[in-house]
């Protein structure tokens, strides 16, 4: 009876050993693809940006605004780091530059999306007189999002599983910047009258 326990607990064991080394060379085949990275938008989802690209300023409930951000990755381990910046492009200023740490959301091996990344805007090297918002600055203006993302984390490049360089993508799109439906009166409203 001993002897059927540990024949047992042998199987088992086994079972468990195939599994953890599966799940090694899994992550060894996605450090070995090409990263590569598209920039969408979407809240929920990945939506593909139409032409020409338009993004809106969403005036949210705190009195601040963002511009989402949507990324479908390629090629890629589940968990990545994300830089995320947006530039005017007239003035060449900065006016937006976010951090993530996020878990894509899985559509096959080393590849899914992440929707609704939020790119929070400042416009304070940019005020004009009374004009201090972004509705007011930022409309009609084009806007350059940048991505940068790495499935390399630190604790992986430090124990030598891979190197954040190699695996590092990054791309942009120029959108124009559209008012959030309820900035209307803010911008036209002195014209109006």
């Amino acid at each position: 009876m001993l002897g059927l326990l540990f024949s047992v607990f042998g199987i088992f064991g086994c079972a468990s050993g195939k599994g953890d080394t599966a799940s090694s060379t899994e992550m060894e085949t996605c450090l070995e693809a090409s990263p590569s990275i598209e920039i969408g938008e979407g809240e929920r989802d990945f939506v593909a940006f139409s032409e020409p690209p338009e993004a809106m300023m969403v005036h949210g409930p705190q009195g601040g605004w963002h511009i989402l951000g949507s990324l479908q990755f390629t090629g890629m381990e589940p968990i990545v780091e994300v830089h995320f910046q947006i530039t005017h492009l007239d003035s060449g200023t900065l006016v937006s530059d976010n951090f993530y740490r996020l878990a894509m959301i899985e559509t096959g091996d080393c590849q899914g999306y992440y929707p609704g990344m939020y790119g929070y805007l400042s416009v304070i090297d940019l005020y004009d007189g009374d004009l201090d918002t972004p509705p007011e600055l930022l409309a009609g203006d084009t806007l350059r999002m940048t991505f940068e993302v790495t499935d390399c984390l630190s604790s992986m490049e430090e124990a030598g599983e891979c190197v954040v360089t190699e695996r590092t993508a990054s791309t942009s799109l120029e959108v124009e910047a559209l008012l959030d439906p309820i900035d209307q009166d803010m911008v036209s409203g002195d014209s109006s009258e």
